[in-house]
């Protein structure tokens, strides 16, 4: 008895230690969120802050002042699992109203892998800093840009001072696109943001010389068919869900009226995407469409089907169970690849319950994302959450 009260013991210590180890994480990112969102809170003039809980993840969402260089930053976490092993990082992205056509990618040395070869990003730059030049990679499929931009000291010094730099992306089409995912502390999203304001402005006189200006696409007329009458309790859940994306959209159009509506046509902020259109009918049926700034060079046809219905709402999953969720198919063989390493993508279709079609298709001048799913209301934010992922990694891993 006294053997078996002694492992007991050790069981038990052990137990303990790891949940105040966690404890103290979860303590140290929520603490980490609040100084993010602190100094956020200076420069904003609106600000949105989710602090997450045991099945979602913290986010903030800022539309900054006039001053700066930015328009809207967002700042969320995200977790990569090696075997059994995992660690969380922070995602900040940021985006200015006017862009160029540009892309640059940063990552540590230790860090770079194949896959920015394949992006077109065929060309390495070195800054001259010996130092810089060490410590990180940098490739571009526009030198010009990337040299004038690794040869500004300021912008060196706020890369430098990220820790953990798994990348730093820059994307200009009609608008700038920058992701920097980094070591989960406050100072490295706080230098981050500077690093994206410093590139926004050394990239504005080619902003103002060579701009993108593109015609949106708008939504057909919609046409009226027989009334189908809807439970007024699940309508109301439904405008409830469609009104919480108030702070990342800057308008909502419920037809035929907002009382009694079977479209909602949501135009994100700084027009992200040209409109989401989400259909109400036996079931939700979303259409996204967005005006891209060139001709496709191939047309793409993604297809992502779940093998059965999704349930990893309710917990972590590996990217190799995520994956293993879906039934992808697209002809070109390098973009079906790229498809099935898009955890992040991939993970946010995952909460999409009852899902029964996920598409992306890339043709001539247009991006279109298609989305069939059951008609529940916490569905209108997952929808609008892994359409604007989807089209955001379109436009950044595709349009090269």
């Amino acid at each position: 008895m006294q053997i078996a009260g002694f492992f007991f013991a050790i069981w038990l210590f052990f137990l303990t230690l790891v949940i105040v180890l966690a404890i103290e994480e979860s303590r140290r990112r929520r603490e980490a969120f609040l100084r993010i969102y602190s100094w956020l809170k200076q420069k904003s003039r609106n600000i949105h802050y989710e602090e997450g809980g045991f099945f979602s993840r913290p986010k903030i969402v800022a539309e900054l002042k006039p001053e700066m260089q930015l328009e809207r930053v967002e700042v969320t976490e995200f977790v990569v699992r090696y075997g059994k092993h995992s660690k969380a990082y922070l995602r900040v992205l940021g985006m200015s109203e006017e862009g160029t056509f540009v892309n640059i990618t940063i990552r540590d040395e230790r860090l770079f892998d194949k896959l920015a070869i394949g992006l077109g990003l065929t060309e390495d730059i070195d800054s001259g800093d010996p130092i810089f030049d060490r410590a990180h990679r940098v490739k571009s499929g526009t030198p010009e840009i990337a040299l004038k931009l690794v040869k500004d000291r300021r912008f060196r010094d706020c890369v430098s001072a990220i820790r953990d730099l798994r990348k730093f992306e820059i994307r200009g089409g009609k608008h700038l696109h920058f992701v920097v995912e980094c070591n989960f502390d406050a100072p490295s999203a706080v230098n981050a943001i500077l690093a994206m304001e410093r590139a926004a402005e050394i990239l504005a006189p080619e902003i103002r010389t060579r701009p993108i200006i593109v015609e949106k696409v708008k939504p057909a007329a919609l046409k009226v068919e027989h009334e189908r009458v809807m439970p007024p309790e699940l309508l109301l859940n439904l405008k409830r869900e469609f009104k919480k994306l108030s702070m990342y959209v800057s308008k909502l159009k419920f037809e035929p009226s907002e009382e009694k509506f079977t479209r909602v046509i949501v135009t994100p902020l700084l027009e992200e995407i040209d409109y989401i259109q989400y259909n109400i009918g036996e079931r939700l049926s979303i259409d996204a469409l967005d005006s891209l700034e060139k001709t496709v060079k191939k047309p793409v046809a993604i297809e992502i089907r779940p093998k059965e219905e999704l349930s990893l709402s309710q917990r972590e999953a590996t990217f190799e169970e995520i994956k293993d969720l879906f039934d992808i198919k697209c002809e070109d063989a390098e973009v079906l690849k790229k498809v099935s390493e898009a955890y992040v993508l991939l993970e946010y279709i995952s909460k999409i319950r009852k899902l029964r079609i996920f598409s992306i298709t890339l043709h001539d001048t247009t991006l279109k994302i298609h989305v069939e799913c059951d008609i529940d209301p916490e569905n209108v934010g997952k929808v609008y959450e892994a359409v604007k992922e989807a089209a955001w990694w379109a436009k950044f891993y595709l349009l090269i």
